[in-house]
């Protein structure tokens, strides 16, 4: 069993279902609203959890009822709290507007996100980890010595390179798989990959700013573009899903690749494939975390079609 731990971010969704988002200055009537727990962070730790790993989260919390509701959230997915802090002010919020179309629209506010420190990590490196997962919803320093540990113990680092950002690559130590998704790739390298050549030239970029081991290009319902600048080169295909809401699937997908790239001893394009199922099926309900399947659920898809 993989021992995963998430370094990142917690967040409480608002999801807004429409038939379109407003365009400037109108006003249009919603369908309905609702709460779920999200963040990308935590998106990818819960799905990790789901599909069989054994996952702890360093993460920060406010002093309010969504705090008090995503930790307890976390302890039914039996993920380990104890590198978790809580402090003063908002927990981390995400307003989505869904459009009937499929088409979602996120507005982050990091709140303690941003608070998120270092400090305790050599503590909580201490432990027998076997990959750790990260996102840039929290200080970047915190990433950059949550690698620097994990290459110093050899450990898989899986790094989800969003929200969309020109994060300074360069900063970060070189990470085992750098995976962001089209958005986030067009903002790190000015290339957005929309074909084959376009995702080569994005992703030797990327390869050349970070020196990971492998570049993965999340590429929705087309499927990822894996890279690793010694020959291969390819796009691994989706499965094919009737899509109801997009929201969390490159987090299920970053969460499960970490989880299958251990599992698998490495095989990236198994652990791709893998992943590419637990990204589909999170397609296919409302919400972020609601929507994150099991392992039963990915295995039944993996068995119904073949990628």
């Amino acid at each position: 069993m993989a021992r995963i731990l998430m370094v990142g971010s917690v967040m409480m969704d608002l999801i807004l279902r429409c038939e379109r988002a407003p365009q400037p200055s109108e006003s249009v009537l919603g369908h309905d609203y609702r709460n779920a727990p999200g963040g990308k962070g935590s998106n990818a730790a819960v799905a990790a959890a789901r599909a069989g790993a054994q996952v702890s989260a360093y993460a920060t919390l406010g002093n309010d009822s969504n705090g008090q509701y995503l930790l307890d959230c976390w302890k039914k997915e039996n993920i380990d709290t104890t590198y978790t802090a809580f402090k003063d002010g908002n927990t981390g919020f995400v307003a989505i507007t869904l459009e009937d179309s499929g088409q979602n629209r996120l507005i982050i506010f990091r709140g303690v996100n941003m608070e998120t420190t270092p400090d305790g990590l050599e503590k909580a490196m201490e432990e027998d980890f076997d990959a750790v997962l990260m996102q840039l919803e929290i200080p970047l320093e915190t990433n950059i010595r949550a690698i620097e540990l994990a290459n110093e113990k050899g450990i898989v680092t899986v790094m989800d390179a969003g929200p969309a950002q020109d994060c300074p690559l360069e900063k970060l130590p070189p990470v085992t798989i750098l995976s962001p998704n089209e958005t986030e790739t067009q903002a790190l390298t000015g290339i957005y990959p929309a074909d084959d050549a376009t995702c080569l030239e994005a992703s030797r970029i990327l390869m050349e700013r970070n020196k990971c081991k492998y570049v993965v290009l999340k590429m929705g319902e087309r499927g990822s573009y894996v890279y690793d600048g010694k020959g291969l080169a390819q796009m691994v295909g989706s499965y094919k899903i009737d899509s109801v809401d997009p929201t969390a699937a490159g987090d299920a997908f970053t969460g499960t690749l970490a989880k299958a790239y251990v599992d698998m001893d490495g095989d990236i394009i198994a652990a791709i494939k893998y992943a590419s199922a637990a990204g589909a099926l999170t397609c296919t309900k409302l919400g972020a975390q609601p929507s994150i399947p099991t392992a039963e659920e990915i295995d039944t898809l993996r068995a119904a079609q073949k990628i």
